[in-house]
């Protein structure tokens, strides 16, 4: 009874937040104030939702339109022509939004839920890390998203607290990402992608064979690998990220690292390498790096990544044939050599030293919106 309730407010509340973005990318309106005297009644009226709720929607609507107006444009690589803009919609099994008003945590780990038909509770099934975090009063618990895999229901529930003051840094590690290494510090340590790309080598064959068949059972299994590599992936970048606030947090240093933003629009690379290159997350692995790093203290700096690894970290010397392959590098004037990738993270550290910094930590405030907890459909009545 209750798993019915959820998904019939699940597919209401992204009804009604398709229509609410609807309406304010035909009155190109991003304001959620605005928005709301244009979407509130027929929120309430035609898709049953209640007030708080249809807020929810509303803000949900807003939120996504104004990250689509504020995205840079792109252009197509063969035309060269702008590609345009689409209003955001939402599937019926996309997420509900829910803030202070709509939920509420009770005892025994337990939670209420507002939906269509009244509250119904359920019960939270938390690991010890959620249980960590929810339990700590030094953290305040903002609003939360539900989301439906399979048959399992999930709250991932927002909490924040006071950033801590930076500590000024006594020296800078330099962080280079690639696809060989994924990432190598200017300590020389280096975090091997080989076992990487066996498995997504191995996922990708897989997949290919699964998409051969197109039958119902291989569609279902092509989601499922999805997902699994979905998990494993932001596995490997939380491991590789917390290994590097680590040390920078125990050595007082500040991390650097390239700005790569909008990279694979500026640069191009050979067609049997596009699937490799585009394949990894590494927008992921720099803002697992960013929050980690504003949790424990560490300064985040980026720069401009030009000739980082064409350039010698002992002399200076820069040149393209420096680098005779993708491992290695040997300065063609002064004959140093060393791992390409660890040369190129003294360099990032080095160029940090001399430029202006953009640091990260500018916010007062940080937030977890990784700290997921299962409801278990089978005790909400």
């Amino acid at each position: 009874m209750a798993d019915a309730t959820l998904r019939q407010t699940q597919a209401a509340f992204n009804a009604a937040a398709s229509y609410c973005a609807a309406v304010a990318w035909e009155q190109g309106i991003t304001n959620k104030n605005k928005l709301h005297f244009l979407v509130y009644g027929e929120s309430r009226v035609t898709y049953g939702l209640g007030a708080q709720l249809a807020c929810c929607a509303r803000d949900k609507a807003a939120e996504a339109v104004r990250a689509v107006r504020a995205a840079p444009e792109r252009r197509d690589k063969d035309t060269d022509q702008i590609i345009p803009k689409t209003c955001p919609t939402f599937n019926a099994d996309s997420s509900i939004r829910y803030d202070a008003r709509t939920y509420r945590l009770l005892s025994l780990d337990r939670v209420s839920l507002n939906t269509l038909s009244g509250r119904v509770v359920g019960q939270l099934v938390l690991g010890d890390f959620q249980r960590r975090y929810l339990y700590d009063t030094t953290w305040k618990i903002g609003g939360a998203e539900l989301i439906r895999r399979a048959d399992a229901w999930y709250l991932c529930i927002t909490q924040s607290k006071a950033a801590p003051t930076p500590d000024e840094p006594t020296g800078y590690l330099g962080v280079d990402l690639g696809i060989t290494n994924l990432a190598a510090d200017s300590d020389g340590e280096t975090y091997s992608g080989a076992e990487v790309q066996r498995v997504r080598e191995r996922r990708y064959q897989h997949r290919r064979r699964l998409q051969l068949k197109n039958t119902r059972r291989a569609r279902w299994r092509l989601r499922q690998n999805a997902r699994h590599e979905h998990r494993f992936q932001k596995d490997v970048n939380h491991r590789i990220s917390k290994a590097l606030v680590y040390k920078a947090h125990t050595t007082r240093k500040a991390i650097v690292l390239e700005d790569l933003r909008r990279i694979r629009e500026r640069t191009t690379v050979r067609r049997e390498q596009r699937r490799v290159r585009h394949s990894w997350a590494f927008g992921q692995l720099r803002t697992f790096i960013g929050y980690k790093a504003q949790f424990s203290g560490v300064c985040v700096i980026h720069i401009d990544p030009r000739n980082t690894s064409r350039t010698c970290a002992a002399c200076g010397f820069c040149d393209k044939r420096n680098r005779p392959d993708q491992a290695h590098f040997r300065c063609l004037s002064c004959g140093h050599t060393a791992p390409a990738d660890t040369n190129a993270a003294v360099n990032i550290a080095r160029v940090a030293v001399v430029n202006q910094p953009i640091v990260s930590l500018l916010g007062q405030s940080i937030e977890r919106a990784d700290t997921s907890r299962a409801v278990s459909t089978a005790a909400v009545s």
